[in-house]
């Protein structure tokens, strides 16, 4: 029987939430910003940069293409409609933790490894190929893959909750019990509610 607990779904939400967290208590200026839920799960704006951050969260997991394949599919469509649109390119970045697997992927990939692996798809019988359904370019792919980094060996749930505790230990100068009962709790509390 199929097991049908949300325990996996509930921590690669609350992933996302802390890896937010960690983002902004990792700033490099008081001036640099995030946003949530736009582009990516986390926007990151710098003064000169854009990065766009999907978190997957699969600690149960192997690792495979499949997994990460439509998240790199809507980056791609996004850095299209701004490649045609003339907007400044952005930075896209998949952060994942899974159980196993990660040899899987070697990084850094091509072009062909990009079409094969992650643009094209195959359902009953008919082959989807996304790069050519968007009318990208050779050379816009290489551009594309210049602005995209997959880390498929993201910290797991509780080093990256340790991360954060030190972070806001060292950025409020305070106790670790007021790192994570007071600015933590409160710091999820907003980005829930975002």
């Amino acid at each position: 029987m199929a097991d049908r607990s949300a325990v996996s779904t509930i921590l690669g939400y609350f992933y996302q939430f802390d890896r937010s967290i960690l983002t902004l208590l990792s700033l490099a200026s008081y001036d640099d910003r995030v946003a949530i839920e736009c582009i990516e799960d986390i926007d990151v704006y710098t003064s000169t940069e854009v990065t766009a951050v999907q978190c997957k969260y699969y600690a149960k997991s192997e690792y495979n293409h499949s997994v990460i394949k439509p998240a790199i599919m809507f980056m791609l469509v996004h850095f299209k409609e701004g490649w045609d649109s003339g907007r400044p390119p952005i930075n896209y970045y998949l952060a994942g933790h899974f159980g196993s697997g990660q040899d899987k992927l070697a990084l850094p990939i091509d072009t062909q490894f990009l079409k094969d692996n992650f643009l094209t798809v195959v359902a009953k019988k008919v082959t989807i190929k996304k790069h050519e359904e968007l009318g990208v370019s050779d050379a816009q792919l290489a551009e594309f893959l210049a602005r995209l980094t997959i880390d498929i060996r993201a910290e797991p749930f509780d080093h990256q909750f340790s991360a954060i505790v030190a972070a806001a230990i060292t950025h409020f100068e305070c106790s670790p019990f007021a790192a994570e009962f007071f600015f933590y709790n409160n710091a999820l509390r907003v980005i829930k509610e975002l």
